[in-house]
């Protein structure tokens, strides 16, 4: 008797291949950003360090800085070819940055617990560095808790996860629905493992605003300014 699953989810999987100074120069502003935070006395005992700890530290715009600038465009890439596989290529909408930040799981034990990105319609994770073959701090998604119906017998903790393990490899990049609830795995290795995450939104272009699409955000006119 087949289990036929219904709705699936979309998750697109590229591996990118920057040059070696572009790899670099990722790879070396992350290691002195993990270097320096965790020596400050207020995150030396964390577990990781992620966008709400690095958003106070004023490092949630990583996208401005010229070390990822290779890595926005090719995220402007596949994140277009991501819509135009799921709505068709002539679907008129802008993707904006909303914000990026780093992801630093430290050598022993490092993991992130289980979330959603409300505040975006897109993510993305790109793993700048992860250690060859080690099968530990992985991103597994999982189904949202209102998937099963509260009368199912079936515990939501053995039904949330089916399958939906991704490896985290060297300069993979993924991008899913920012709704999707996912968590990284406990991380053990001999170093640091570091991605940096995007959050994006989808909007419609200056001037065409429709009806329920969010406008561009030039067309948004600011409470305080009227």
């Amino acid at each position: 008797m087949p289990l036929h699953w219904l709705f699936p989810t979309p998750v697109l999987q590229e591996d990118l291949q920057p040059d070696a100074a572009t790899a670099a120069a990722m790879e070396a502003f992350l290691a002195q950003l993990d270097r320096t935070v965790y020596q400050h006395e207020r995150f030396s005992s964390r577990n990781n360090l992620t966008g709400d700890v690095l958003a106070e530290l004023g490092m949630d715009q990583l996208h401005r800085l010229g070390e990822f600038q290779w890595l926005n465009r090719q995220l402007a890439h596949y994140a277009g070819l991501f819509l135009e596989k799921l709505i068709g290529p002539d679907h008129g909408l802008e993707l904006h940055i909303q914000k990026a930040w780093s992801v630093i799981c430290p050598s022993q034990g490092g993991e992130l617990d289980a979330h959603t990105h409300p505040n975006a319609q897109l993510s993305a994770v790109f793993y700048v560095r992860m250690e060859p073959d080690n099968p530990t701090g992985q991103l597994e998604f999982q189904a949202p808790e209102t998937y099963f119906s509260h009368s199912m017998t079936l515990p939501y903790a053995a039904a949330a996860v089916s399958g939906g393990v991704f490896a985290a490899q060297t300069h993979r990049l993924l991008i899913f629905p920012s709704d999707l609830r996912h968590r990284v795995t406990p991380y053990e290795g001999r170093s640091s493992r570091y991605s940096v995450s995007y959050d994006l939104a989808l909007t419609t272009p200056p001037g065409a605003g429709r009806e329920m699409q969010v406008p561009h955000p030039l067309d948004w006119v600011p409470l305080s300014l009227v």
